[in-house]
């Protein structure tokens, strides 16, 4: 059977020949060396000359995108998954405000064991914290090297803290507000919780225009940047094509999502932050040397100022996504799941006095932590907390993710989405499950995921122990793309088939 079908597929392929004239036809060609497609000339690429995007003070303009991180790891699940990467920078200062990885393809729909691949999982959420994240202080974390600190960084530190507690023993990242954020038309930024949330900040929003990546060029040309001085350190490097792709990436042991946002934040402070940029330079004096992002931060606060944009724990909860829902006996449901607290007394069954939404309350959720939920009063303009009824059951933190996984799995053994408490004891087994680590390799670890939980004690051995950890205070130190990694210590990406990983 195996053989008709491989014949039949030969017989219904072009020759070689036929298949260059197609590609011809769509303006593409073929390497024959790497099979790798080259597309022919951009069709939209905006005609010359083109105009650099200026700014003179921080914050004036900030661009804002998403893209793919070049990157595999494991996600809550301890599945491979692939991640993209959504970032801020500051056009000024060349400063990234913020960034977060997500899993750049979707898991299963809630209430359907029918998977999506290939979609972007970047929520509105995600955008949203970006802007929480800007106007925020990012504090240092353990395990961080000294040079990741804000003190002795090339930021103004001690003027930060006079003027910001906050800023005490912080990272190396300057709190930047914006006045304007260029954005591409996609839904994450373009929906209406992300622009109701820039209106709440009074920060304007000027979208891209379609087919036009110069108008936001500086983020593109950031990406690139974090692939080539980032992403290429990391085991799970799949570069951007399969011609720069190793000959061992699916066997690497890979690294879990939370742990890739903590190494992307510790190199921001250490590799980014503090590394001279070659568009940062004083146009009075060309011939001095560039200066890096932190160091421009400082000229722009001895000439400016610095007025600090305090976020109380209400701000952060207004920028969350919004559900209208009523308060019954039982409580409150939220996407499929039911969360109550004895706060929520005087409002089951009462109405809500906005208008056209009779007993309906506004209830603020956050997709990475769906433990809580808050209710918001605005007769008084404060927040009731309710927890997940069935959280005792789980114990330890876990996402929406891992939530429709196990919604996906009880549905396969018959179960129905309505069996919260049945659901919220496949999330715990998950989390166990993805806690003992992967196996040896990377695709064995998917295949053991697959036949379900492992019954027996977590191994005492941690299994990310032979993982060589990226130094990135040596990446600093890098003075150009060309030297060779070898040289510094650091772990080898190929960059042609073939080569050894």
């Amino acid at each position: 059977m195996k053989k008709f079908k491989k014949a039949e597929a030969e017989r219904l392929m072009p020759s070689r020949a036929t298949f260059y004239r197609l590609l011809q036809r769509l303006d593409m060609s073929c390497d024959p060396a790497t099979g790798t497609i080259h597309r022919g000339p951009d069709t939209h690429r905006p005609v010359p000359p083109f105009t650099p995007a200026l700014a003179t003070t921080p914050g004036e303009q900030v661009q804002i995108d998403t893209t793919a991180l070049d990157l595999l790891a494991l996600d809550e699940t301890g599945k491979v998954i692939s991640v993209e990467l959504t970032a801020a920078i500051d056009v000024a200062t060349r400063t990234i405000l913020a960034a977060v990885i997500r899993p750049r393809s979707s898991g299963t729909k809630t209430g359907s064991n029918s998977r999506r691949h290939g979609g972007r999982a970047t929520k509105a959420v995600d955008a949203l914290l970006l802007l929480a994240d800007m106007c925020t202080p990012q504090p240092m974390r353990s395990g961080w090297a000294k040079q990741a600190r804000a003190e002795g960084s090339g930021l103004p530190y001690q003027e930060l803290v006079d003027t910001d507690e906050r800023m005490r023993g912080a990272a190396a990242r300057p709190v930047i507000v914006p006045d304007m954020i260029v954005m591409d038309n996609g839904k994450v930024f373009a929906g209406r919780a992300f622009m109701d949330a820039c209106a709440y900040l009074g920060i304007s929003v000027r979208p891209a225009c379609y087919h036009s990546p110069t108008h936001k060029a500086i983020i593109e040309r950031t990406f690139r940047s974090v692939k080539t001085l980032f992403s290429q350190y990391v085991t799970g490097y799949t570069g951007s094509s399969l011609a720069e792709r190793g000959t061992k990436v699916s066997g690497e042991r890979l690294w879990r999502l939370d742990q890739l946002n903590d190494m992307l934040q510790q190199w921001i402070a250490v590799g980014w932050q503090q590394r001279p940029h070659g568009e940062l330079r004083n146009p009075f004096l060309p011939s001095m040397p560039p200066r890096t992002p932190n160091q421009m931060f400082a000229a722009h606060v001895a000439s400016s100022g610095y007025v600090p944009v305090r976020l109380s724990e209400e701000d952060r909860l207004r920028l969350l996504p919004t559900v209208w829902v009523q308060v019954t006996e039982r409580g409150i449901r939220v996407r499929n799941r039911t969360y109550d607290s004895r706060a929520l007394r005087d409002y089951r069954g009462a109405e809500s006095g906005w208008a056209g939404k009779g007993r309906r309350w506004p209830v603020r959720y956050h997709p990475h932590q769906p433990e809580k939920v808050w209710l918001q009063d605005h007769r008084d303009d404060s927040f009731v907390e309710a927890e997940f009824i069935h959280q005792r059951l789980i114990g330890d933190p876990w996402t929406e993710h891992v939530w429709d996984q196990a919604v996906a799995a009880h549905l396969e053994q018959g179960g129905s989405a309505k069996q919260e408490s049945a659901i919220a004891r496949v999330v715990s087994r998950l989390l166990q499950r993805a806690g003992r680590g992967p196996s040896s390799t990377a695709s064995g670890a998917s295949v053991a995921l697959e036949r379900g939980p492992q019954v027996g004690p977590a191994p005492a051995k941690n299994p990310y122990a032979g993982i060589p950890r990226p130094d990135f205070t040596r990446i600093l130190a890098l003075p150009s793309m060309d030297v060779d990694p070898r040289r510094l210590g650091l772990p080898h990406r190929p960059v042609l088939p073939g080569a050894e990983s």
